[in-house]
């Protein structure tokens, strides 16, 4: 059998400090290479609690909220309203007390509560609304709710049947206090930037 001349030799050695050097810059242990397969095409059943692996959490999908209060649904006030049995609760809108009288500049008198637990009616009564479910309780929930693509406590702050919960409709707001819309025709309403409880004439 030949021999190995001596630059065969310093070849097969430069060969395998070349190799060792890649494999450490790529991260990796140099060692002799295994016979096992990669990929198998036969099952393998798989032990989880030997598995490493991050476990990456997955957020539910919430789906719309699809209510069709009847014609005859109950309204409280101008956020509130039950259906089936259950009471719903607009999140982002605070009722005016279905009692509350307001008062314009002039002297003159509104049943502004009742005007205000109306237009929340004329919203849902019959309707169709694509709702998404905030906070649940016993018997209760708390929604952000549109109807015709038209958000309802929007409407309602916009048109003074109510005042904003929440600062998403702060803007909305102050738009309906200076047009002096819905209960923002009293002084004291917008002196407080909410009207207090129904009070008499």
């Amino acid at each position: 059998m030949k021999r190995p001349t001596k630059r065969t030799r310093w070849a097969q050695v430069l060969a395998f400090l070349f190799s060792a050097a890649t494999a450490q810059a790529a991260g990796l242990e140099s060692g002799p290479v295994s016979d096992d397969p990669i990929w198998t095409d036969k099952p393998v059943r798989i032990d989880r609690k030997t598995q490493a692996y991050e476990r990456l959490a997955v957020e539910p999908i919430v789906l719309p909220l699809r209510l069709h209060p009847s014609a005859r649904v109950t309204v409280f006030d101008s956020a509130s309203f039950a259906d089936g049995g259950r009471l719903y609760v607009l999140t982002d809108a605070v009722p005016v007390d279905p009692k509350r009288f307001c008062r314009d500049a002039d002297g003159m008198v509104a049943i502004c509560g009742q005007q205000a637990r109306i237009a929340l009616r004329r919203l849902v009564a019959g309707k169709s609304l694509t709702c998404e479910e905030n906070i649940r309780f016993s018997g209760v929930s708390f929604l952000t709710c549109s109807a015709g693509g038209k958000d309802l406590a929007e409407t309602l702050v916009a048109t003074g049947a109510a005042s904003a919960a929440t600062p998403r409709l702060a803007a909305t707001q102050e738009d309906a206090m200076r047009r002096k819309a819905g209960i923002w025709i009293d002084a004291e309403c917008r002196a407080l930037k909410r009207c207090p409880p129904g009070r008499g004439r």
